[in-house]
């Protein structure tokens, strides 16, 4: 399976709670209702909460740096050439500038960042 990370930074204009509720009650739904032409296979969401102070006893014990970013969003293909296919039909284009735009609503993305890679499962 192709996996893609995205390291998600809010927009400047958006408190962590908005961006958060943006985000799973309305970005979620969109990317779930488009999943089939985006042959999106699985989409997790992991929220940050920065602000609990034992996020900062374990940066502090461990040694790393503080986290920098509100989210981190994961999608999985079947591989490569699905993801590829999504953008050779006019569903797929469509469906990806629909997520695109609404993406542009409540991410930063001049400051997020992201990337494909494979999964190595260790343990499950």
């Amino acid at each position: 399976m192709l996996k893609m990370t995205m390291l998600v930074r809010r927009l400047p204009s958006l408190d962590h709670d908005e961006f958060d509720r943006y985000w799973r009650e309305a970005h979620g739904p969109l990317v779930t209702r488009l999943a089939l032409p985006l042959r999106i296979r699985r989409y997790v969401q992991t929220t940050v909460d920065a602000g609990d102070p034992v996020q900062d006893a374990l940066r502090q014990a461990r040694g790393t740096l503080a986290v920098d970013f509100d989210g981190l969003g994961e999608l999985w293909w079947d591989s490569l050439d699905d993801y590829r296919a999504v953008r050779s039909t006019p569903e797929g284009l469509a469906a990806v500038a629909e997520v695109t735009a609404d993406e542009r609503r409540f991410v930063d993305l001049s400051r997020s960042c992201l990337w494909f890679g494979i999964e190595r499962p260790m343990i499950g």
